[in-house]
């Protein structure tokens, strides 16, 4: 569960937003913000139970590993409209990069459909993996097909999927959220 929704769910249960701000350790403005992005979701018309969102939503996707198998972490910010709507960074435990990559695809299409997603492009700095989705280059290493058969069956579930390559300083938001994934929640396994 991201940060955000845990504020969000701490706030609906103690409606003392002052506890919140305390127990989260989070500045009025951030708490400011995240009411912000969940207002987004309640536009003029009421959302019927199951309902999804056909706006494009914008995925950005980045693993990394140090040692290959190292220390991994895997980032993800997910965009509507332009605007940032989600954001994670998650310490993967030793794994490669590939597999790293592989996992934030995953966890970045679970949460896009968690926020109603029917469309999407997926945006990544792996050419490996998004030559593997698009189907240009086969699975060979045992490791990621499992990794790859649940990111097609994940895709599938979309109206549109799309993914492309980019340069890595075009997926740099990404990229930094992989990247403190391991330098603030890798355990003793460093080096």
């Amino acid at each position: 569960m991201s940060r955000e929704r845990k504020v969000l769910l701490a706030l609906a249960e103690t409606l003392d937003p002052l506890a919140v701000l305390k127990s989260h350790r989070i500045k009025p403005e951030e708490l400011s913000a995240i009411l912000a992005r969940a207002a987004q979701f309640f536009g003029g018309e009421e959302r019927t139970k199951g309902a999804r969102d056909d706006s494009l939503f914008t995925l950005f996707v980045d693993g990394a590993s140090r040692g290959n198998p190292g220390p991994a972490g895997a980032g993800f910010v997910i965009r509507r409209s332009g605007k940032m709507v989600e954001g994670q960074a998650q310490y993967l435990g030793r794994i490669t990069s590939n597999q790293a990559e592989y996992n934030a695809l995953l966890l970045g299409l679970r949460q896009a459909l968690e926020l109603g997603a029917a469309r999407i492009e997926v945006i990544s700095d792996s050419e490996l993996m998004v030559r593997q989705m698009n189907g240009q280059y086969r699975v060979k290493h045992p490791a990621l097909k499992p990794l790859f058969e649940k990111a097609r069956e994940l895709s599938q579930k979309f109206k549109s999927f799309t993914i492309r390559h980019v340069p890595r300083e075009q997926n740099r938001e990404a990229d930094r959220l992989a990247n403190r994934a391991i330098d603030e929640f890798s355990p003793s396994d460093r080096g």
